[in-house]
């Protein structure tokens, strides 16, 4: 009788801590992941922590290497690392209008496979690709950037990185 009334006690005081932090830090709309009738496709500018990442659900704080994916029927939805929009391509389908990045060089939205990717940019997933308009030395095009984000062979490898930084 005595551990039924402990059980049930444990039970409804982590009911209620839910419930509390349930009221304390949801809102009436609820997480943000997802800007809907964006049907003139373009990028939308957001403010910091505004909204989170689709795919690794993260609070969007540097938007230096924000991403933005658009759907034909103007869905936007918004990744804090071009590498979360590689993973997250792997499991949605979406009917894609575009997918726009920001430039770490000239701080433009251009289409994510006209950039230029940098490996070792600290991105905030710690991938590495940063996204370049112009082409230099040593960038890497959309299409190896996202075979070597599908191979695992962004800065997460300690080879890699070993190779690439040299520690």
């Amino acid at each position: 009788m005595k551990k039924a009334l402990i059980n049930f006690l444990t039970y409804l005081t982590v009911g209620a801590i839910i419930v509390v932090l349930l009221l304390v830090f949801g809102t009436e709309e609820g997480v943000k992941h997802i800007y809907k009738g964006n049907t003139q496709h373009k990028p939308i500018t957001i403010k910091p922590k505004t909204y989170q990442c689709s795919e690794c659900k993260m609070d969007i704080e540097n938007l230096e290497y924000l991403a933005e994916l658009i759907t034909i029927e103007g869905d936007t939805y918004f990744f804090d690392d071009i590498g979360c929009v590689i993973l997250w391509l792997e499991k949605h389908q979406p009917h894609i209008s575009k997918i726009l990045t920001q430039t770490l060089d000239t701080h433009k939205w251009i289409e994510a496979k006209q950039a230029w990717y940098s490996r070792i940019s600290p991105s905030p997933m710690g991938y590495g690709f940063g996204a370049v308009e112009k082409k230099r030395e040593k960038l890497i095009s959309y299409d190896e950037m996202k075979t070597l984000m599908l191979q695992g062979k962004n800065l997460h490898d300690p080879f890699v990185k070993k190779q690439l930084l040299g520690d």
